[in-house]
Order: C-alpha cells, then structure tokens, then sequence
C-alpha cells in the first residue's frame, strides 16, 4: 500500500513539472511574439505616405499644396517672344487641381496666372471652376492685382515669386455653391528647384 502511493505521488510530481514546461514555453512564444508585432506595426506607420503633398500659397485663406510640378519655357515661333510656365499640379481622389504662372521670358516678370479648383456646385458634386488674370488687357476686376518675378539662371530649376490678388472665374458663376469662390486671391507665394525645359535648346526653334 505504501508502495502504491508513492507511486502516485511521483505520478503527480511528473505531471505537475510538465505542465509548468508548458507554461513557461508558451509564455516564452507569447514574450517573443509582442516585440515582433510593435516591430510590424511601427514599421508600417513609417510607411505612411506623405499625401498632402508640399505647400504652396493660400487661396481665399485656406492652404493649396501641389502633388507635381513642371516648367516649359517655350518660344513662338513668329513673334519671337518667350513665355515660360511654372505649372503646379495636386492630384485629388476625384480628378485634381492646378495652378499655371505664365512669365516673360525676356524680362522675367509675370504676365498672366490661372487656376483649376475643385469646388462645391449647386444642387451636389463638384465643379472644375476656372480662374485667369491677365497683368495686360483681358476682362478683369478695378482692384486686381498680379506680379512676380523669374529666375532661370540655375539649369537645373527655376525660382520664382508671384502675387495674385482678386481673380475671377471664367465661365459658369451662378453654378457655383459658394459664391464667395466666384473671386479667388493668392497668398504671395516663393518657389525654387522647380525643374523645367527649354524648347527652343530642345528641339532647335527658330
């Protein structure tokens, strides 16, 4: 009888010692695991990208930043005149928005501005309202403003300033929703590293 529960007392030590293994090894799985799955996500959020794209100017006070830009620097091929444009795009889940600066390319200063905006129109949706102001001659408002100035000393990219105050849209006023968009005014904005080609070096113009 002795015997018989000494047996059964190393029957139950076994098992007890098995059962703490166990424990502890899931335990160990469970301890590696965490760090593991921190790891993943930190790296994951670090891999956010970046979608608000690079600031640009404010219109009408709210911020526009742009997704993509390009430069042209174009010759007409009778009058001789040069124009460049510094075009600023922002890509939208819906289509997307732009603004153009048009420049003299003689003298460097800026001579026309233009925009695409995404805006709300009357009865739902959007609309892609378009704005244009002319430094010379084009329908305009009294009180409009535009100047700025380039530099396309540097290959590379050019730099540039611009001020564009009270621009009027184009076409399709009275479908817009806020009306207070029929006008549009740019914060002064700076620009520099903006890659661009000149046709006429490119292709040979004459």
């Amino acid at each position: 009888m002795k015997t018989f529960k000494l047996l059964i007392v190393f029957i139950l030590f076994l098992t007890s010692c098995n059962d703490d293994k166990k424990t502890s090894s899931e335990t160990e799985k469970i301890t590696e695991k965490e760090p593991t799955e921190i790891a993943s996500t930190a790296k994951t959020a670090k891999k956010k990208p970046d979608t608000n794209g690079t600031f640009l100017c404010k219109i009408n006070g709210k911020d526009w930043s742009y997704t993509k830009t390009s430069g042209i620097v174009d010759t007409h091929p009778k009058t001789k005149k040069r124009t460049a444009i510094i075009t600023f795009k922002k890509k939208l889940d819906k289509g997307s928005e732009s603004v153009q600066l048009f420049y003299d390319g003689d003298n460097y200063q800026l001579e026309k501005a233009t925009a695409i905006l995404k805006t709300p129109k009357k009865g739902g949706g959007t609309m892609s309202a378009m704005y244009q102001l002319l430094n010379e001659g084009g329908k305009r408002l009294p009180d409009s403003k535009i100047s700025g100035t380039l530099d396309l000393s540097n290959s590379k990219g050019a730099t540039g300033t611009a001020e564009v105050t009270n621009m009027k849209i184009r076409f399709e006023e009275g479908q817009l929703e806020d009306q207070s968009m029929a006008i549009v005014s740019f914060s002064p904005l700076n620009f520099s590293g903006i890659g661009y080609s000149d046709l006429h070096k490119v292709f040979g113009n004459k």
